[in-house]
């Protein structure tokens, strides 16, 4: 069976490209370049790789020297293949474009002063596993009649994630063997194919390449387990069945020092603050010097697990609806050494009734994490009528979607609307930072502030409602592009 490169573009929209056209197309994409070369006494070998460093070929996956094969020595019987080597220099000659190699002053000092080193050539045969995934998809797919050619992708522990627009669907198979084939990390590659649309923020998705010894479950499960590394805690996840975005690590980053003070040392000691007695006797009262977080939508743990795991003066209550996520929340805190002292408590509830609960039991915070953008900004309904301490408002950080234009404002107002008053940008210590780019026209931004005094005299909302039915420009939507990942190699 032979085929013709480049692949065409199917009649059929529902037809695949099966993997095995990728093993056709290998012979197909081999191609033979000359380099210029030179004989060499093999003991000076490595004095003379140093010397010529600037000029070897210096292809990755190739070596520069190689032993004198029988053709060689055929087409010059001086070379004495037991004495003697070959080395491949470059094609490129930096300092005098316009001239071969051989011109380069070191190579031509080398061979003027050197009787034992002699010009020759050497036929480099560049096949599928010297080219990168662009290389090899730019000779395979039709690039003329694509977009682009999408070679990118984000790794989360030993998977790669991409995202393929509708026209590349028909090559999918060989995409994603050929990302799999050329990175030695990557176990199974996988394909989104569709868009957020759950509360638990999700998304379907299938298997391009895998080739994991434990690979899909008779259930029909991707089993899709991984364990990432992020600012020193780990988390184990399954892709699947929780969100996870590893672009997001900055965000996170950002706001673990946010909270605790990016200039406060890991392990802080407990100090004494002097205040007043509740009687006015002027007694020294001690306290610790603790943090309250309250993590409405905590997901696995990527705010929580650092928090706890590296500063012992955090405490975290931390919940998410999920029950998958919830389940990767407490192993990641067994794993990061979370639990002691009581410093990680987790929940497994909704994001409003959750934060309810706390205020029932008395519980005080100085920061609430809302991440959760598609809905977040809506869940800010739960402190209409607050009924805490007003002289310690805490914290709010909001994390939501918004135009581009103008999209600060429009995350304001919108938090305003579900608290029942407006944010006073001066007052209530307002601030909007954008946290990356979402689509052409959308971003994602977090809204902090502290808890503004007017949401006292608005009813509390007794029954929390369903909030999925939102309008559309704040749901996650397409993500980036799969030329925007995070890791193309």
């Amino acid at each position: 069976m032979t085929i013709e490169l480049p692949l065409p573009i199917p009649n059929d929209p529902q037809f695949v490209y099966p993997v095995s056209d990728l093993d056709l197309a290998k012979s197909l994409i081999s191609t033979t370049i000359t380099h210029p070369a030179l004989i060499i006494p093999s003991k000076l070998t490595a004095t003379l790789r140093n010397a010529l460093k600037n000029v070897l070929m210096n292809r990755p996956k190739l070596k520069d020297v190689y032993q004198i094969l029988p053709e060689d020595h055929h087409s010059d019987p001086s070379i004495n293949p037991k004495t003697e080597r070959k080395i491949v220099l470059t094609n490129d000659n930096k300092e005098h474009p316009n001239e071969n190699i051989y011109s380069h002053p070191t190579v031509k000092q080398l061979l003027d002063e050197a009787t034992t080193i002699r010009k020759s050539t050497h036929a480099v045969i560049f096949g599928y596993d010297h080219f990168t995934v662009e290389q090899t998809l730019s000779k395979i797919l039709p690039k003329e009649e694509l977009s682009e050619i999408p070679s990118s992708f984000e790794v989360i522990g030993h998977l790669a994630h991409i995202t393929l627009r509708e026209e590349y669907l028909p090559f999918k198979h060989i995409i994603g063997r050929t990302i799999l084939d050329k990175n030695k990390g990557i176990q199974v590659v996988v394909n989104k194919t569709g868009t957020i649309q759950n509360e638990f923020r999700t998304f379907p998705m299938e298997i391009l390449a895998d080739d994991r010894k434990n690979g899909m479950k008779k259930d029909g499960e991707l089993n899709l387990l991984v364990e990432v590394k992020e600012d020193g805690s780990r988390f184990q996840l399954d892709f699947e069945k929780v969100y996870w975005n590893s672009r997001l690590q900055f965000e996170h980053r950002r706001i673990v020092h946010l909270i605790t003070g990016k200039d406060r040392p890991t392990n802080v000691k407990r100090r004494e603050i002097k205040i007043q007695g509740e009687k006015g006797d002027g007694k020294q009262v001690q306290i610790s010097d603790t943090i309250v977080v309250a993590d409405a939508c905590a997901g696995i743990g990527p705010f929580a697990i650092p928090l706890t795991s590296q500063y012992n003066n955090v405490r975290v209550y931390a919940n998410d609806l999920n029950p998958a996520s919830y389940k990767y929340l407490e192993i990641n805190g067994k794993l990061n050494k979370c639990n002691g002292k009581g410093k990680l408590r987790t929940y497994n509830m909704d994001g409003r009734e959750f934060l309810r609960k706390l205020d029932n039991e008395g519980i005080k915070y100085d920061h609430v994490l809302m991440n959760l953008p598609a809905i977040a900004p809506e869940f800010l309904n739960v402190f209409r009528g607050w009924k805490g301490d007003y002289d310690h408002r805490p914290m709010i950080h909001v994390h939501c979607f918004a135009a581009k234009v103008e999209g600060e404002k429009e995350a304001i107002a919108r938090c305003g609307r579900s608290l029942g008053c407006q944010l006073d940008l001066e007052m209530d210590e307002v601030s909007v930072h954008e946290v990356r780019n979402v689509s052409p026209k959308k971003n994602m931004y977090c809204v902090s502030f502290k808890l503004p005094e007017g949401v006292k005299n608005v009813e509390q909302v007794q029954v929390f409602g369903d909030v999925s039915g939102i309008n559309d420009d704040y749901r996650e939507g397409e993500d980036e592009p799969a030329t925007k990942k995070s890791r193309s190699r």
